[in-house]
C-alpha cells in the first residue's frame, strides 16, 4: 500500500469466505513483527469483519525508515482511508493493537480519522514518557533490548540516540503522547487489557483513566479494563497458578467482541472494570486471595502512609525526635544492585525473590512485623522520600515486597528516581552536598493482598541494574556519557526523622469491596453461545499471549537467522 510520501508499506488482507459481494467493518493491526500468523485474526474475527494488517514503515518488508512511531498516525490514516475505498468495505475500521502495534493504534486517533469506530489495546501505551523514563530513570533494558532485537542494522543505533537524546521530556514525546487530548480525539468504544507486571502498566491505566473520564462526554464511563497478573511477563506464571489460561482468554475476548459490536446475548457478571487479585503462592495466599474480580470501576482506597524508622521498622505511625534521623550508604555505579525480577521484557520478570540483594550493604531494607489479618491493595503507590547525597546527580531506587514466613522476599513492584530530573523539565537540576531534596516517585500500580503472616518490607538503594541505567553519578546527559567519562562514587543518605519523615503510600481497601468473580467460561458461553470457545482454546490454548509474544519471538528468530 503507498503512504501520501510514497512509501510501499506491505499489507495482508483477509476476508470472510463465501462473501457474496456483502461490505465488512475491517479490524486493522499495524506490527513491526510481520504477519505470517494472520490466520488467527481471521480464527477470532471473522465471519464478522474483513481483518488487515500491515508491517510498520522500515520494518519486515515495508519500506523506509522506522520512525519510533512519529509517522505512524500518518500512515495508519493513509491505511484506512485505503480500507474504505475497498469493494469489502462498509467504511468503518477498528483498531486491534497489542504491545508495540498498540502504541502504533494509539497514534491513529490523533489525525481524527472519520472512519475509526472503536479500539481494543493489549499491553501497551498511550504515554511515551513515564514508560520509558519513569522520574526521568532510564528503563534500559526494555529500550536496549526492543529497539535492537526489532530494528534492523546501524539504524537501530539511530533509533536508540533519538531516545536518549530526549531523556528529558522534550517536545519528541509528543508524537506517543495522549495526555491533555483524549476528549477531542477520543468519541467511540474503546477497551483495554493490561498487566500489575507488565512493562506498559503505567501507559495502560492512563490510556483507560483518559478513554474513561476524559473522552469525549458521548463515551465516557463506556471503556473497559481487564489486568491479569502478568502482561508480557507470561514467565511469572508459576506465581499465579490460580489465574487460569481459559479464563483470561474467555475475558479478553468478551471484552473485545462486545466493544466490537458484538452483543452478548445474555447479560453477564462481568462489568467494565476486571482485575486479578493477586497474593503470595503459598497457601495463605492462595486462600486469601489469587481471584478475579469484576466491578463498575475501580475501588476507592485509603491512601495510606508506612513511614520508614531508623531501627529498620516500617509502620503507620511516623518517626519521633528521638530517632537516628538519617542512614548514609554507598553507591559505587562499577557495582550495581542487580535487577531480580520486576516489569521486564527479555529478562526474567515477576515476583522474584530479593533476599539476595537485600542484604547488600547499598540496600535499605525497613519491615512492618507480620499481619494478623490480610492486608488488600489495589490502585496507585507511591514513596515520598527525603534525601542527600555528596554527588551533584545521581539515583534513589525504590521496591515493596511481600515477606513470607519462610523468608521469602517477593517483589510486589519498584520504580526509580533520577536526582537531576526530580522537578521535571528539560534542564537538569543538579544537587548540592548538604542540602536535603523531597523527591516523589509513582511505583505505579497494583491489586495485591499480603496474606496473614507475612510482611510488607520497603527497599531504598540506588541502582536496579539492567532495569535501569546505573548512574555514574557525575551530572552528564545519557547522550554525553562515553567510555572516558568519570564514574563517581556516591555517599548516598535517606532521611527519617519527624522533620524528614521518609514514607511509602499504600492502596489500602477491604476485601469486600472485590467479590469474587465465578464460573468465567460458563459467563462467555452464556454471552456468546454462537462461539465455540473450547475449540478456540485448543486451537489457539494461550490467544493473547500468543498474539503479543509470538509475532515478537518469531521476529527475534528471524533476526537471529534461526528460521
Amino acid at each position: 500500500m503507498p503512504t501520501r510520501d510514497g512509501k510501499n508499506l506491505h499489507t495482508r488482507v483477509a476476508l470472510p469466505r463465501n462473501d457474496e459481494g456483502q461490505k465488512f467493518t475491517t479490524v486493522m493491526d499495524r506490527s513491526p513483527y510481520g504477519y505470517t500468523g494472520l490466520e488467527w485474526m481471521a480464527d477470532f474475527f471473522l465471519p464478522w469483519f474483513a481483518t488487515v494488517g500491515q508491517d510498520f514503515r522500515g520494518t519486515q518488508t515495508s519500506e523506509g525508515l522506522f520512525t519510533i512511531w512519529h509517522m505512524d498516525a500518518n500512515d495508519s490514516e493513509d491505511l484506512g482511508n485505503w480500507i474504505v475505498q475497498q469493494p469489502w468495505s462498509n467504511g468503518e475500521v477498528y483498531t486491534f493493537g497489542a504491545s508495540a502495534d498498540g502504541l502504533g493504534a494509539f497514534t491513529t486517533v490523533q489525525n481524527k480519522p472519520s472512519w475509526l469506530k472503536a479500539q481494543y489495546f493489549i499491553w501497551t501505551s498511550s504515554i511515551g514518557y513515564d514508560v520509558f523514563f519513569p522520574q526521568g530513570a532510564m528503563v534500559y533494558e526494555l529500550i536496549d533490548s526492543w529497539i535492537h532485537g526489532t530494528v534492523d542494522g546501524s539504524w537501530a543505533d539511530v533509533c536508540y540516540e533519538d531516545i536518549i537524546k530526549n531523556e528529558m521530556k522534550t517536545e519528541w514525546w509528543d508524537a506517543v503522547e495522549l495526555t491533555n487530548h483524549y476528549e477531542d480525539l477520543i468519541h467511540f468504544p474503546a477497551a483495554f487489557w493490561a498487566g500489575w507486571y507488565d512493562i506498559f502498566l503505567v501507559g495502560n491505566m492512563a490510556a483507560y483513566h483518559g478513554y474513561n473520564y476524559e473522552s469525549d462526554p458521548s463515551v465516557r464511563n463506556t471503556a473497559k479494563i481487564l489486568v491479569d497478573p502478568l502482561g508480557h511477563c507470561q514467565g511469572g506464571a508459576e506465581y499465579f497458578p490460580q489465574d487460569l489460561i481459559a479464563g483470561r482468554t474467555a475475558l479478553g475476548l468478551m471484552q473485545a467482541y462486545e466493544v466490537f459490536g458484538i452483543r452478548p446475548v445474555e447479560r453477564t457478571d462481568v462489568k467494565n472494570v476486571t482485575f486479578y487479585v493477586m497474593s503470595s503462592n503459598d497457601d495463605a495466599g492462595l486462600s486469601t486471595a489469587n481471584y478475579w474480580t469484576s466491578l463498575d470501576a475501580f475501588p476507592t482506597p485509603t491512601m495510606t502512609k508506612y513511614y520508614l524508622h531508623a531501627d529498620g521498622s516500617a509502620a503507620t505511625t511516623p518517626p519521633s525526635s528521638s530517632e537516628t534521623d538519617h542512614t548514609t550508604y554507598v553507591y559505587d555505579p562499577k557495582n550495581p544492585v542487580p535487577t531480580v525480577g520486576g516489569s521486564n521484557l527479555d529478562m526474567p520478570c515477576g515476583p522474584l525473590d530479593q533476599v539476595d540483594i537485600d542484604q547488600r550493604d547499598d540496600v535499605l531494607v525497613f519491615q512492618t512485623p507480620a499481619v494478623d489479618e490480610a492486608v488488600f491493595m489495589t490502585g496507585p503507590l507511591f514513596a515520598n522520600l527525603f534525601v542527600g547525597s555528596d554527588v551533584i546527580d545521581t539515583d534513589f531506587m525504590v521496591r515493596i515486597s511481600d515477606v513470607y514466613p519462610t523468608g521469602e522476599v517477593r517483589l510486589i513492584q519498584d520504580s526509580a528516581i533520577r536526582m537531576r530530573w526530580r522537578d521535571g523539565g528539560v534542564t537538569p537540576q543538579y544537587m548540592e552536598a548538604g542540602e536535603v531534596y523531597e523527591v516523589s516517585a509513582s511505583l505505579w500500580n497494583t491489586s495485591y493482598a499480603i496474606a496473614p503472616g507475612h510482611a510488607l518490607r520497603f527497599v531504598v538503594t540506588s541502582s536496579n541494574y539492567p532495569r535501569f541505567s546505573a548512574n555514574p553519578n557525575n551530572g552528564e546527559l545519557l547522550i554525553q556519557n562515553s567510555t572516558s567519562s568519570p564514574i563517581n562514587v556516591a555517599n548516598n543518605i535517606l532521611f527519617h526523622s519527624d522533620k524528614y519523615a521518609s514514607n511509602f503510600v499504600l492502596p489500602i481497601v477491604q476485601k469486600d469491596q472485590m467479590p469474587e468473580l465465578h464460573d468465567i467460561k460458563l459467563q462467555f458461553k452464556k454471552a456468546y453461545p454462537q462461539i465455540d470457545l473450547d475449540r478456540l482454546l485448543v486451537e489457539h490454548p494461550d490467544f493473547f499471549n500468543e498474539v503479543v509474544q509470538g509475532k515478537r519471538k518469531a521476529n527475534l528468530a528471524k533476526k537471529a537467522g534461526l528460521v
